[in-house]
């Protein structure tokens, strides 16, 4: 019976699974009516103390993520939360174990526990959806399941391969998907790293503390090479706040999935077991606002492919630490990770000293202004500044840092504040030659005050329109968009004028706040222009500081080597998981000003070399 069930698990995932990317593992899931409507019933009735705990009950049940708000999901992504929401191993675990638990209360058979337990298995992957890290616990579920019912014992760190590789053969896009690769090294640190911590911490402190701990510190380690992909900074206070809510994850995800059954047959008391778990969540969610506000809440690491290297030596080198046949070399493992410690801090320090000193070659830089663009261009001396940000200090004192005393091409992409609005501190104490502006009608205050304080300073300035350009330095620069009334635009940011920089070396492009239909007017209107950039090592400053409204095709065309999200503190939820899953999934490395402050780029040795100043500005 228990093969049965396994096979049918297995005949799913081919069904459900189909070869190519992890991405049409969703498009191909057949959505059954029934299990739609009953989620759609959960979570309408559904009630919370907070909308955001509210949300999380939602979240650890089902994997449901797109209620929380901006807010919550940046501060739990600070804190290296987020994977409270994403249903994984610790779901399976608790629910089989619950299920497998009540069925031997009541006597029934061996083979009976272990075919219940795989069967609500199944039931719970169809309705939270085949996600990766789902499949990945599922299969690995099912594999041990049928070694413990075979008699031939269980061993975990094997079925966890056998999943990986079988899951690999179904269908090979899970390969560069992040949240398979997470739950795989994820269970990897626990499975072999988390019993010899517990052990050791266990001498000196309460037993279910160290367990804490030693799970959420081995996890935490395995996964740092993909989480510094994502994000090239590492979470400081992460597992203290996983040790804090751990607590609460269990009973809320029971309740959760208790008020999920209850939803269709007694909708009421649903809403309120929904209620009783938002207790728990509404715990996580103090925390992740408490402790997220906390100073140095994520440390900046080297970035790009070499922060990446070292992390991944240096989870090896822990791996190493705790192999049986490695012990007697524990002593020469221990060296040599305290040698790449020691590496990669000074390369870190050099780096910043480099960027801060504002003395080592740099040829882009992208000011940290806070929510708001103040790009930085230098070729031969010649310097180009694509928007000045919201307030004048901030762009100030990052020239001023730069020992930029002319701006040869000033361009204000459009009038919103957080693009204009610091114009007197690009001015104060600088020359500027020319500025370009866009020239869509626009009668907001702020585009006289521009106009005022450039008439003032005597600068040149010109109504840009595609077609316009000319040098600065070795680079070539030229407007691709918009015409010169910016008639075909819908608003003020759908007029931004986009302008690109290219050369024999690179090429660089700014997209202002240009939304996904005017990216793709961008395409069919500029198409050779960024077939040209995509055929270089391009860096290209994300449209409208990583909102949602962004076209994939745009990004799969440039593949550009680095992805700027010039973004601060908002209320708006920038940059978002959307824009941010397709830069990554363009190839890009992503680099965001509000984690890492102003960053420097120099080209060398055919790549980017990224620095990064950490928080000088407000």
């Amino acid at each position: 019976m228990i093969i049965f069930v396994a096979a049918t698990y297995w005949m799913i995932l081919w069904v459900t699974a189909l070869p190519g990317s992890s991405s049409q593992i969703k498009l191909s899931y057949p959505r059954i009516e029934f299990i739609e409507g009953l989620r759609a019933v959960f979570l309408f009735r559904a009630q919370g103390v907070s909308p955001d705990a509210k949300a999380l009950v939602g979240g650890l049940a089902i994997g449901e993520r797109e209620l929380l708000s901006p807010e919550m999901a940046e501060n739990m992504k600070t804190l290296s939360l987020t994977h409270l929401v994403a249903v994984s191993g610790a779901n399976l675990a608790i629910i089989m174990g619950v299920i497998y638990l009540i069925t031997a209360t009541f006597g029934l058979a061996r083979n009976t526990r272990f075919t219940s337990a795989l069967v609500v298995m199944v039931a719970y992957i169809l309705v939270v959806g085949p996600e990766s890290s789902v499949l990945r616990s599922a299969t690995m579920a099912t594999f041990v399941a049928v070694g413990l019912w075979l008699g031939r014992g269980a061993k975990p760190l094997i079925s966890l391969a056998w999943a990986v590789i079988f899951l690999l053969a179904v269908d090979p896009g899970l390969a560069t998907d992040f949240g398979f690769a997470l739950s795989a090294l994820a269970t990897v640190g626990l499975l072999t790293m988390a019993v010899p911590i517990y052990k050791w911490l266990s001498g000196f402190m309460p037993r279910l503390i160290a367990i804490g701990i030693a799970a959420s510190f081995s996890a935490q380690l395995t996964t740092t090479p993909v989480l510094l992909m994502l994000q090239p900074s590492i979470p400081i206070y992460s597992v203290l706040a996983n040790l804090i809510v751990e607590p609460v994850v269990a009973p809320v995800t029971i309740l959760g999935i208790l008020a999920l059954i209850l939803a269709y047959p007694l909708p009421f008391l649903s809403s309120a077991v929904s209620y009783l778990a938002s207790i728990g969540t509404w715990w996580i969610t103090l925390v992740a606002n408490e402790v997220s506000a906390w100073p140095a809440a994520r440390v900046h690491f080297v970035a790009g492919p070499a922060g990446i290297v070292l992390a991944a030596l240096i989870v090896l080198l822990c791996l190493g630490l705790y192999q049986p046949r490695l012990v007697k070399y524990r002593v020469g493992f221990a060296a040599s990770l305290a040698g790449v410690l020691l590496l990669s801090a000074a390369w870190s320090t050099i780096d910043q000293i480099r960027f801060q000193g504002f003395d080592g070659e740099w040829e882009v830089v992208n000011c940290d202004v806070g929510q708001g663009d103040a790009l930085v261009i230098r070729s031969q001396g010649v310097i180009a500044l694509i928007d000045v940000g919201r307030k004048p200090d901030p762009v100030r004192e990052c020239l001023d840092n730069l020992k930029v005393t002319q701006i040869d091409l000033l361009v204000i992409t459009h009038f919103d504040a957080d693009h204009a609005g610091g114009i007197y501190g690009a001015l104060d104490g600088r020359k500027v030659k020319t500025a370009v502006i866009s020239g869509f009608a626009d009668d907001r205050p702020l585009v006289s005050l521009v106009a005022s304080a450039l008439a003032q300073s005597r600068v040149e300035v010109l109504t840009g329109f595609a077609g316009m350009g000319g040098k600065l330095g070795e680079l070539n620069w030229k407007v691709l968009a918009p015409t010169a009334k910016a008639t075909e635009a819908k608003d003020s940011n759908d007029a931004s004028v986009i302008v690109a920089f290219t050369g024999e070396k690179y090429g660089v492009l700014a997209l202002g706040d240009l939304g996904a239909a005017g990216q793709t007017r961008l395409m069919r209107n500029a198409g050779g222009a960024l077939s040209e950039l995509a055929h270089s090592p391009l860096l290209l400053k994300v449209a409208h500081h990583g909102s949602a409204d962004q076209s994939s095709q745009l990004f799969e065309m440039l593949s550009a080597d680095v992805a700027i999200f010039s973004v601060g503190q908002n209320p708006y939820g920038h940059p978002t998981k959307k824009a941010l899953d397709q830069a990554t999934l363009s190839g890009a490395i992503v680099v965001r000003t509000d984690e890492l402050g102003s960053v420097a780029f120099r080209f060398e040795e055919q790549s980017w070399k990224i620095s990064s100043a950490g928080k000088l500005t407000a």
